[in-house]
């Protein structure tokens, strides 16, 4: 199976993780210490310099000489004195310190042969199994298996472990293994392996947009360079809703509010009733400032998911029959409050197109595209009701009046018009 043609149910359970996780870049280092000014630390540096040229480097210079240059952000430096250190006098403390600076830095071979010395001298160190199993649980599974098994009961790792062996376990086939190891390792925050996950498993079962977009995804939450990843995703797949939700995503960490308004509105336009989109809209809309869309899209954000209805009362017991399945439409408990938001609101075009759309998802073509043409003939000149028009139109074979509408967008200068000249095939720069 090529990821290509499997379902990406997991990529879906990752969305709302993001929103509520904060940004934190790297897999936590065990040594803390105080800010000193860079000033002092480089005073500190030159005087260990000067005591190891006349006394000469001992192990405990070098640990000392890397972990000074850490505390000034020159982290290649510091590995480079650490290695020297554990060369002459090695410490389990100071390689667990370089494992951490090898993961961060994707160095997973160097990572998992500092671990392999840590088990050498400390065989029980529970550290060291934690982390083999997750460096060997993406590309190695049976291998990081019995690493799990070791930890399922233990107060820190458990936790981990007991989904992780889950995952392992799963008798699934290896690309749903991959995906969903890096999903569990997204989730714990844990960027740099989430990153090596989800790269390999773009490489492994190539083309799999989905897979290079949260790469990308993960190398932002570490303040890396995600462009290049994300530019392929976007080429792989320039129609999928969920990596223009990425690439909104990935633009806000970056606080790019307006190209991530742009990611976002193309992605909503392609799905037009997922709930998570207009939640990651809300949130972009505070970034601008513009609180007004930001509540208007939460309210239709839960409104969609069936946790309230037109008037904003939560709806009790909502769990039930309220989950939204990606291609599959909205619940019937979010349809009907949406179709009295729309005849609460009889000028709201927008409103009125994405219930038609609600309705063709579900199978009711003749009642959707109703309504799709009653919201385009009031609202001729609104590009958003024309894309969903045109995707309609698509869906029911309607060709020339899905082109035609399609061939307007494309000349606008909206976000959608990338995405009209993709489904046309027009080449864009």
């Amino acid at each position: 199976m090529t990821a290509a043609s499997s379902p990406r149910l997991f990529i879906r359970i990752l969305v709302f993780t993001y929103v509520l996780l904060g940004i934190g870049f790297l897999v936590p280092s065990s040594a803390q210490e105080d800010l000193t000014s860079p000033y002092t630390i480089f005073q500190q540096i030159y005087k260990l310099e000067s005591q190891a040229a006349s006394a000469g480097w001992t192990a405990s210079r070098l640990r000392d000489m890397g972990d000074l240059w850490e505390r000034a952000g020159q982290i290649e430096y510091a590995v480079s004195y650490w290695e020297r250190s554990v060369s002459i006098e090695p410490t389990v403390d100071l390689l667990q310190r370089l494992t951490l600076a090898y993961i961060n830095g994707q160095m997973f071979d160097t990572a998992l042969a500092s671990l392999g010395q840590i088990q050498e001298m400390d065989p029980t160190n529970n550290w060291a199994i934690y982390y083999t199993a997750l460096i060997l649980a993406p590309i190695q599974p049976e291998a990081a298996f019995p690493y799990t098994q070791e930890l399922l009961l233990h107060d820190t790792y458990g936790r981990t472990m007991q989904d992780l062996y889950s995952v392992l376990n799963s008798g699934r086939d290896p690309v749903y293994i991959v995906s969903e190891v890096a999903a569990l390792y997204a989730d714990r925050r844990l960027w740099p392996l989430a990153e090596y996950a989800f790269q390999y498993a773009a490489e492994q079962y190539a083309p799999f947009p989905d897979a290079l977009a949260y790469t990308a995804l993960m190398r932002a939450m570490q303040g890396k360079d995600s462009t290049e990843r994300l530019r392929e995703a976007i080429e792989l797949a320039p129609e999928s809703s969920s990596i223009r939700m990425i690439a909104g995503l990935e633009r806000r960490i970056n606080r790019d509010y307006e190209a991530s308004l742009a990611a976002l509105l193309q992605a909503v336009i392609l799905e037009p009733t997922n709930p998570v989109l207009y939640h990651e809209l809300n949130l972009t809309y505070q970034g601008l400032g513009s609180t007004d869309s930001a509540e208007d899209a939460e309210f239709l954000s839960q409104l969609l998911a069936g946790s309230i209805d037109q008037d904003g009362t939560e709806i009790a017991n909502s769990e039930s029959d309220s989950i939204y399945i990606p291609g599959l439409g909205i619940s019937e408990t979010a349809l009907t409050s949406l179709s009295r938001l729309v005849e609460d609101k009889p000028d709201d075009q927008w409103l009125r197109a994405v219930y038609g759309w609600a309705l063709v998802e579900l199978g009711r073509i003749e009642g959707g595209i109703t309504l799709i043409e009653a919201a385009l003939a009031n609202a001729p000149d609104d590009e958003r009701v024309a894309m969903i028009a045109a995707q309609a139109y698509l869906r029911t074979g309607q060709l020339t009046q899905a082109s035609a509408l399609l061939t307007t967008v494309a000349d606008s200068d909206t976000p959608y018009s990338e995405i009209a000249a993709s489904i046309l095939g027009i080449p864009t720069d």
